[in-house]
């Protein structure tokens, strides 16, 4: 009961109200298109307009999310497609629709807007207009209505209780029909569930070849190194205690110096391929600003974030950038490259682009397809183009958390 007398309430009846305009106007634009399209099928006209029709109902079914997302706050993740328009055939773009049940689902919630539309609207009103004039009765109209005030007015008390109720009733109904014909099905759930286990198992796994290579690291470089100016200095010790000669002392302690700022090198170059220091410090901003800094080609960087992303996040981020960055400098030939990053109260959005050779495609090496596990692991994703002497072009786009 405490939900349903909240402050909710005045958005979900201005929804309600909202109802039966929206529902009337999705009805005519819709019915009146399937009819016309149905009339023409014999002569193939009608399947593009068929297909037109569908594609404007998912247009529709977007500005559906939009609204309940701003009047009553719930979020309907938007279904994935067979395929989305992009590089493919006119025939293909007008075939996809047809057979894509997405489409159909988005068109059936917009057709059933308008009968559902037209109860919430009737609730929402008369939650709002039949209390006070059943009570402005007590006040004008008990005179001549004398026989029926008592039960005007006690229904009118009633509906005090039971508008709200059926205002919230026909709130959760569309949000109910929303998840159901709006949201992903129930195979798309199982399909995404499963492809990030296996992501994650990737993850799992290239977390263990990398906890692998630092041991190797430490114990070839910085322990080795280590190692050395402990002896070096230990035979320092010993030709001070026996009265050696200084000068050899010197250079025993000369090359023991050296070993230990060699190994301060490799253990910050270390640590920054685990967690870079500045990253935590300073942000996404600072740390990529001192990645491009290092980078043989020219990067033009440009970094607006409105809210700091969670770790998982901002590390992915990072990260990701640093290996489209290596691969930039390792193998594109370019002569510029540009990342920019714009980060809202809910996504991150990343481009990476040169101006090199392009033809990078994941399958031509762990690092491209690593990075597609390391994004998936945060419910994220990348689009890469990169044509054949038309430079490359990767596209992130992250959860702020």
């Amino acid at each position: 009961m405490k939900q349903i007398y909240s402050s909710s309430l005045l958005n979900k009846t201005l929804y309600g109200l909202l109802g039966l305009p929206i529902g009337l106007g999705w009805f005519v634009i819709f019915a009146t298109a399937l009819s016309l399209a149905g009339s023409l099928l014999v002569v193939l006209v009608g399947f593009v307009l068929l297909s037109i029709t569908l594609r404007i109902a998912g247009g529709a079914a977007q500005l559906e999310r939009r609204l309940l997302t701003e009047l009553l706050n719930v979020d309907i993740p938007r279904s994935s497609r067979l395929a989305e328009p992009g590089r493919q055939s006119i025939g293909a773009k007008i075939v996809n629709p047809l057979r894509d049940g997405t489409y159909w689902r988005e068109l059936f919630f917009v057709l059933a807007r308008f009968p559902i539309g037209i109860g919430s609207f009737v609730a929402a009103l008369g939650a709002w207009t039949y209390p006070v004039w059943a009570l402005s009765t007590f006040f004008w109209g008990w005179w001549v209505f004398e026989q029926w005030t008592i039960l005007i007015i006690g229904t009118g008390l009633i509906s005090l209780v039971l508008g709200p109720l059926l205002v919230h009733a026909f709130a959760e109904l569309h949000i109910y029909l929303a998840s159901l014909l709006l949201g992903p099905s129930q195979a798309q759930l199982t399909s995404r569930a499963r492809e990030v286990e296996a992501s994650r198992d990737r993850s799992v796994e290239a977390a263990e070849a990398e906890r692998r290579r630092i041991e190797r690291d430490l114990h070839d470089g910085a322990q080795a190194r280590l190692a050395t100016v402990a002896l070096d200095l230990g035979r320092a010790k010993r030709k001070l205690e026996q009265g050696g000669d200084s000068d050899e002392v010197g250079r025993i302690i000369d090359g023991a110096h050296e070993d230990a700022k060699a190994a301060i090198v490799e253990l910050r170059d270390l640590a920054r391929g685990i967690h870079p220091a500045v990253l935590t410090d300073r942000g996404l901003d600072a740390a990529l600003s001192e990645v491009a800094a290092r980078c043989s080609v020219p990067i033009h960087l440009d970094v607006r974030m409105e809210r700091r992303p969670t770790v998982p996040v901002e590390s992915a981020a990072y990260f990701a950038v640093c290996e489209l960055i290596a691969n930039i400098s390792r193998h594109s030939r370019a002569r510029n490259a540009w990342v920019t990053v714009r980060g809202t109260d809910e996504r991150v959005n990343i481009e990476v682009s040169d101006d090199g050779v392009g033809g990078v495609t994941p399958g031509l090496g762990t690092g491209i397809a690593g990075l597609y596990d390391r994004l998936t692991a945060v419910d994220g994703t990348m689009a890469l183009r990169s044509p054949l002497g038309g430079g490359t072009t990767a596209q992130i786009e992250l959860p702020v958390a």
